[in-house]
């Protein structure tokens, strides 16, 4: 179990739990990074984090050792954007990672998909009636929920319905 505790100025307090059966196991990971848990996937031994202020997604080995890490693309010569903390497993294939807090110009904003393992970008979602400009929730079953303000309405999709 990953355990995220959002400290404001002072940072984050990142922990992890095994429980055996018998005893229960932590381990303190902040000497290590000053990272937010954004989600963890049965199907696979390590762990996401992103950068307090977005700039790179790391995927962790469970004992915190890096294995893969990626910063935004940018589509011009402006300053990069973000990774929003709304990020995770689709799948144990695919991680999906938004912008879309982070820039500006909405028409910009992106949702990207990741290879699960390596976190190289695959491609960017692109939906059927045009750009959504709200952060995801990944299911992990294959799916990712968004969230519509002007219909108020919540939308699951798949890569397949994309």
């Amino acid at each position: 179990m990953g355990l995220c505790i959002g400290m404001g100025q002072d940072g984050i307090l990142l922990r992890w739990a095994r429980w055996d059966g018998e005893t229960l196991t932590s381990w303190d990971l902040n000497e290590t990074m000053d990272r937010i848990l954004v989600d963890v996937h049965s199907g696979l031994p390590g762990f996401l984090t992103v950068e307090h202020y977005g700039a790179d997604l790391q995927l962790h080995a469970l004992d915190g050792t890096v294995l893969a890490e990626e910063a935004p693309e940018s589509a011009d010569d402006e300053e990069p954007p973000c990774w929003n903390y709304g990020c995770g497993f689709v799948d144990a294939g695919t991680v999906i990672a938004s912008t879309v807090e982070s820039d500006e110009d909405p028409d910009r904003a992106r949702h990207w998909l990741l290879d699960a393992r390596t976190l190289k970008t695959r491609g960017t979602v692109v939906y059927p009636n045009g750009p959504v400009d709200s952060p995801v929730r990944p299911l992990g079953d294959g799916t990712w929920l968004t969230y519509d303000d002007s219909s108020e309405t919540l939308n699951r999709w798949s890569e397949a319905a994309s």
